[in-house]
């Protein structure tokens, strides 16, 4: 009878780490106090694949309609696996993706597995330039009284850990992987670290959780770095390596700026 119960309840936590959790949307809102008048929207991981389709970020879209977001930020890891995107049909998702609007700009970072082979960056690349979003391949812009920059992926890409801001009253760094704060030269030039990468684990229970080549130093939420710099690790929406979220549901953040 014990072996019965245990049996079902491990199998009722399976069928919810599949079916339930993995659909789920959290919003999260921090707020900075730097009054900068600007609201950012966060969102990364978003691993599109067979059993992760473009329909499930519809409910993403439909928050950023509503908070209106003055910049969107999206820090990589577009496909699970580009050799399999490029297979498919993703005008559905290049749709939703410019349906996005913000007034000072859509910007991206590239992740991990945005470099299956040479070209797959390149063609992540363009998908995410027809859907409007700005690529931040060791670059900075500035954008009204904020600067953007973003470094090109810590383990795939060629990153330049010497990056600076635009100089301005506030400084936003996107990364993908958080372990990127460990090389960077020029960190405490920055206010704000964005990375993704974690999943938060993906599947966690209390301390314990999954972990991956990258997120060595934070794994989700926000952490203070130095008198000046923050880090917030999204925990994001997609799902890799297993087809289960437990613990971690995929989340947006809004950060009040």
């Amino acid at each position: 009878m014990v072996e019965l119960t245990i049996g079902a309840l491990l199998l009722v936590l399976l069928l919810y780490g599949v079916f339930i959790e993995p659909h789920l949307m959290k919003v999260r809102h921090i707020e900075l106090g730097q009054q900068q008048g600007v609201k950012v929207a966060h969102f990364t991981d978003t691993h599109f694949t067979w059993h992760t389709t473009p329909r499930r970020f519809k409910k993403f879209v439909r928050n950023m309609e509503s908070e209106n977001p003055d910049i969107i930020i999206f820090s990589g890891d577009l496909f699970d696996k580009v050799l399999w995107a490029k297979h498919q049909n993703w005008d559905q998702l290049i749709l939703m993706f410019s349906s996005l609007t913000a007034p000072l700009g859509k910007f991206a970072v590239l992740g991990n597995h945005d470099f299956d082979d040479e070209n797959s960056s390149v063609f992540v690349e363009e998908i995410l330039e027809k859907s409007g979003f700005t690529i931040l391949k060791n670059s900075s812009v500035l954008t009204k009284n904020l600067s953007v920059s973003g470094v090109d992926d810590w383990r795939e890409g060629k990153p330049d850990f010497e990056l600076l801001p635009t100089i301005e009253a506030f400084s936003v760094l996107a990364i993908h992987e958080p372990d990127t704060v460990l090389d960077m030269k020029t960190l405490n030039h920055f206010d704000l670290v964005l990375s993704g990468h974690s999943h938060g684990g993906q599947i966690r229970l209390g301390n314990w959780r999954l972990r991956n080549k990258g997120s060595s130093c934070a794994d989700s939420g926000m952490y203070q770095l130095n008198d000046k710099t923050k880090l917030y690790v999204n925990c994001g929406i997609g799902l890799t390596f297993l087809p289960i979220r437990f613990g971690v549901p995929p989340e947006i953040v809004y950060y009040e700026l």
